[in-house]
C-alpha cells in the first residue's frame, strides 16, 4: 500500500467527525461545480446504516493542524451488488498522494470483503459523485483501473407560472399518502416500479423503513402523492420540499410507475401534479436527478414537462472478480 504522505495522519471517523466530513465534500463540489452539494441528512443517513460501519468501512485523514484533508468509505452488501465507494481529498490537496493512498485503502478493503463473497458470482466496486468536471479525481480513479460506466443526470426547472394541469388516465386518482396506512403498499409498489432500474436492489421492508419513513422529514411527507386505481398503486411521486444543500430548491426524489400502468401518461401526471403542489405552496425551483440510460426513458419525461440538465454525474467500475 502506499506510503500516507508526509505531515498527515489517518484515522476512522467517529460521530463527531460528521461536519468536517461535510465541509470536505462541499469544498470539493464548490471547487468543481460550483454548489454546495451535501448536506447533513445525506451523510448520517449512510452513517446511520446497520450496513456501514465507521470502524472498517472508512478513513478519515488529518493534516498536521487537525483539520479534515481527506475522507473514503466503502459499503458492502451481499455480491453480486457492487461495493460501492467514494473518496475525496481537499481541493489545495490534490496534488499530494492523499487520493492515491485512499484509493489503495479501499482496494484493500475490498481484498477482505471479497475473502467472504460467494465464488459463483462477479464482483465489482463503483465509485460515485464524479461529476464532469472532476479532472483530478477523474484522472486518479481511472490510472487506478476503473472505467466509466454510467451517467446520472441532475435536472432543473424554475417556473415562472402554474405548470398545466395534469391530464390523468381515466379510473386513477391522484391523492397525498397516508403515513402510517400506506406504508407497506408503497414499498411493495415502489419495489416492483423500481425492479428495472439499473443497479436497484431489492431492499427489506425494514431497511425500506430505515431510509424513507424513519428518516423522513416532517416537511417532506406532504409532497408524497399515490396514483391509485381502486385499491391498487400504480404510481408514486415522493418529493422533498428543500434538497439538501439548496434552501431555495425542492427535491423530487421518487418518480415512478408499476409496469402495469405504464405508456398512459401517468408519469407525466404525477410529475406536473407534484409540480404544482411545490408551485401552489411557494417554491418555484423544483430539481431531480435520473439515469441518463434509464429503460423507461424518464430523461425524455422530464425534458417534455420542462425541465432541463445541469449536471452530469459519472460513476466508474472496477472489476474486481470475473466468473
Amino acid at each position: 500500500m502506499n506510503k500516507l504522505p508526509d505531515g498527515f495522519s489517518v484515522r476512522r471517523p467517529t460521530a463527531s467527525d460528521l461536519m468536517g466530513v461535510l465541509d470536505l465534500m462541499n469544498a470539493c463540489s464548490q471547487a468543481e461545480i460550483g454548489l454546495r452539494n451535501y448536506s447533513f441528512e445525506s451523510i448520517n443517513r449512510q452513517w446511520g446504516d446497520d450496513d456501514f460501519h465507521l470502524d472498517t468501512d472508512a478513513w478519515l485523514v488529518l493534516d498536521a493542524n487537525g483539520h479534515v484533508a481527506g475522507y473514503a468509505d466503502f459499503y458492502e452488501e451481499t455480491p453480486p451488488d457492487p461495493y460501492e465507494v467514494t473518496s475525496w481529498v481537499r481541493p489545495d490537496l490534490v496534488e499530494t498522494g492523499l487520493g492515491e493512498y485512499l484509493l489503495q485503502c479501499l482496494d484493500e478493503r475490498a481484498r477482505q470483503a471479497l475473502a467472504h463473497a460467494p465464488q459463483a458470482v462477479p464482483v465489482t466496486m463503483e465509485h460515485g459523485w464524479v461529476y464532469e468536471q472532476s479532472t483530478a479525481l477523474r484522472q486518479r480513479i481511472e490510472q487506478s483501473g476503473y472505467c466509466h460506466i454510467r451517467t446520472w443526470l441532475r435536472l432543473q426547472i424554475e417556473m415562472t407560472q402554474p405548470p398545466p394541469e395534469p391530464a390523468v388516465p381515466a379510473e386513477i386518482v391522484i391523492r397525498a399518502f397516508r403515513l402510517g396506512e400506506d406504508d407497506r403498499a408503497l414499498y411493495e409498489a415502489w419495489e416492483e416500479a423500481m425492479a428495472d432500474e439499473w443497479g436497484h436492489t431489492r431492499l427489506t421492508y425494514d431497511k425500506w423503513r430505515h431510509y424513507f419513513i424513519d428518516r423522513a422529514d416532517d416537511e417532506d411527507v406532504p409532497y408524497w402523492f399515490l396514483a391509485v386505481e381502486g385499491h391498487e398503486i400504480a404510481g408514486l411521486i415522493l418529493s422533498r420540499w428543500r434538497r439538501p444543500g439548496q434552501e431555495d430548491e425542492g427535491h423530487v426524489r421518487y418518480l415512478a410507475v408499476r409496469p402495469a400502468w405504464r405508456r398512459r401518461g401517468l408519469g407525466l401526471a404525477l410529475l406536473l401534479h407534484g409540480f404544482g403542489e411545490f408551485y401552489r405552496r411557494g417554491r418555484h425551483k423544483v430539481g431531480l436527478g435520473v439515469d441518463g440510460t434509464s429503460l423507461t426513458g424518464a430523461e425524455r419525461l422530464y425534458l417534455k414537462a420542462g425541465m432541463s440538465i445541469i449536471l452530469r454525474s459519472l460513476v466508474y467500475q472496477k472489476i474486481l472478480r470475473k466468473v
